[in-house]
This record gives C-alpha cells, structure tokens and sequence, in this order.
C-alpha cells in the first residue's frame, strides 16, 4: 500500500498539477522526459510505474517507460505467449473508451484466471490489476498508456480513474502533437532529397508511407501506390527482394533492390535504409528510408559506384564491372588474375546482391537496359 500512499500524497498538498501538465507537453518535444512523466501519471492512480507504447496489428512498435515498470515491460515483450495472449489490449482497444479504465473493468476474475497472461506472466510477479488507456494517433498508429498496480492493492479505484482522467485530455495532446511533428520531420527529409533530385520515401514500422517526394511518386511506371498507404515495385522479382528485406527485422542493415527499366525510365536502384531513431521517441514511426538512384549512364559503372548502389565487395565489384564491360567469365578471371571458379564464386554473390539470375540480365541491369520482365 506504499505505493498507493505515495500516489494519494502526490495529488494532495504535494502536488502541483500545472507543472505535471507542462512537463506532459514538453515531453510532446522531449521524449527523454516521458519515463519521469509516466511515473509521476502512474502515481495519481495507485500504480507504482507505466508504460506508453505504439502498436499496430496488435504489434508493439516503440515504446518507452518509467524506470520502475522497465524491466517488467522488458520481460513482457520476451514473453511470445503473454503477448499472443494480450486480452488487456484487445479489449481496451474494442472499448474504445475515451478515457482512463482498471482492466478489472474489461474482464472479470474469471477471465483472469483463464488467461496465460495472467497466470503465466502477471500473477507470479504479483501483479495483475492496471490502468490504462488507448488513444487513436494522426498515423493510423494506437497509443496505449499502461500503468501498473500490484495485485495486492486491488482494483484501481474510481477516484483514481478520475485523478487520471483529469490529465489524460493533456495526453492524449503531447501524443498527437508528437506524431505530427515526427510526420514534419520525415516530409522535410524527403523534401531535402527531392531538391537533391533523389526520389525517395519514408516507411512506418508496417511499412506504412509516412511520406514520398515528388519525384518518387513520377516514378509510377515502376513503383505502384497500393492500397493502405502501402507501395510495392512493379518488377515482381525486385518486389520480393524488398518485402524480404523489409519484414527482415533481425537484421537492421541497407539493403539494395535493383528496379529494372520500364518506357522511357531508366533502371535504378532502390536503397532501403533502417532509421532505428531515438529509443525514447515512442511516436517516432519512421522506420525505413527508401532512396532511388538511376542507372541512365550510357558507359558501365565503376567499381566504387557498384560497391555503393549493391552492397558488393571490392573483389564483386571488379567482376560485375568487367561481366558489364561485356567480357566473359574466363576474360575476367584472366585480366584480374583470378581462376574462372573463383569469379563463378563472385558472379554467385553478385547474382544474389542484385536479385539476377544470369549474366545477360547483369549487364542489362548495368547498363540501363530493360530487364526481363517476371
């Protein structure tokens, strides 16, 4: 019952509730401030910490936390079964309420008992009663404020609720004001590169489009806007390579997909590069940066460039510009001293950096010349 002491403490004398409401709004700018927040929002309902997370399709995407609920939210998401099982989150979210609610409020006992969420993860640490509320975001994205409360203490009680609702109208501001300006930033990158004349885009953590450049968005005979604010490649092969490295979440590096020539646009490369952002910064949607560069130079690239635009090695590089200089296997193995098994070796690494099969579609590829269509 400290906990809940404490928090009755901080709404009385002790508190001053202008300045808990500045701090909310300032945290809207300054994600490194929203862990102090959350405790001191978590306090006024008995809780002893919180947690503010996004999610989409029932998938936590970012999320931040008071230092007194961290570990416990940590365990949590390690835990595939007490998520599969989320029942405070699908019912919170089917609710719909505009305001704070104990969970005690969406389920009974009965449920709980049943849960593996309960009786696997809260229930042995001694938890299991909560506060919570989820607020629909500018993106699409839901945001969810969980406050803690240890089972001894029961249910969060409606003066609690009331305590929290007084501040949630603030909350649910900073979130919204913090997405629109995490969706300002992503447009002035984008931005930035459409005056460099790079078309480029900006994905969500569903590799949602949080935004595109104009000259991206010329390149329709080669990229297609899909439904759901969604984007795909028109060459199927190159589509794969992207999704494939896209749902690849365990392995956060650049990828390069190639884009085969279509009409009267040149080929290209699509560069997919991971925006980690700050850990703090729980409304940072942005996940994914797509940059576009055009193949449409009439001579074959240079090593360098093909180690850029493909992620090859040095020793890939040297091979794929002799294999688009025209020369054959034995030709190249015989000008950069190699054996012909070893730039076989290559042609294989190569083959799979490009998302190409055989020689000629190589140097079709590097050359600017239409691809095989698949």
């Amino acid at each position: 019952m400290a906990q809940l002491r404490s928090g009755k403490r901080l709404w009385g004398c002790m508190f001053d509730r202008e300045k808990l409401i500045d701090r909310i709004y300032e945290a809207a700018v300054v994600p490194e401030l929203w862990p102090g927040v959350l405790q001191d929002v978590s306090l006024l309902g008995g809780c002893f910490g919180g947690v503010l997370f996004t999610t989409a399709a029932r998938e936590v995407t970012r999320w931040t936390s008071s230092e007194s609920a961290k570990s416990i939210f940590e365990d949590f998401l390690s835990n595939r079964a007490a998520q599969e099982d989320n029942i405070r989150l699908k019912y919170g979210v089917a609710a719909k309420h505009h305001g704070f609610f104990g969970n005690h409020q969406l389920y009974g006992r009965a449920e709980m008992d049943r849960s593996p969420m309960y009786s696997n993860f809260f229930f042995p640490k001694g938890l299991g009663y909560a506060a919570g509320s989820v607020l629909p975001m500018p993106n699409g994205d839901i945001a969810v404020f969980n406050l803690e409360r240890r089972y001894s203490d029961g249910p969060v009680s409606s003066e609690e609720i009331a305590r929290l609702n007084a501040v949630r109208p603030h909350l649910a501001r900073a979130a919204a004001l913090s997405t629109r300006l995490n969706l300002q930033r992503a447009r002035a990158i984008v931005d930035a590169l459409n005056s460099a004349g790079m078309p480029a885009a900006i994905l969500g953590g569903q590799n949602e489009l949080l935004a595109a450049n104009s000259l991206l968005e010329k390149m329709s005979d080669q990229i297609v806007f899909l439904a759901h604010g969604k984007l795909a490649l028109g060459n199927a092969a190159s589509n794969r390579l992207l999704m494939d490295g896209l749902a690849n979440r365990s392995r956060p590096a650049t990828s390069s997909i190639p884009i085969p020539a279509r009409a009267d646009s040149p080929a290209a490369v699509m560069h997919a590069l991971p925006l980690p952002g700050e850990a703090s910064d729980v409304f940072n949607g942005a996940r994914t940066l797509l940059v576009v560069t055009r193949l449409d130079r009439p001579t074959s690239p240079t090593a360098e460039l093909l180690t850029g635009l493909f992620d090859l090695t040095a020793s890939e590089a040297r091979v794929a510009r002799g294999i688009a200089e025209g020369k054959s296997t034995d030709e190249v193995a015989a000008a950069l001293g190699l054996s012909r098994e070893t730039v076989r070796f290559y042609l294989k690494g190569i083959f799979g950096k490009t998302g190409v099969a055989r020689q000629s579609d190589l140097i079709a590829l590097l050359s600017g010349a239409v691809l095989p269509r698949s």
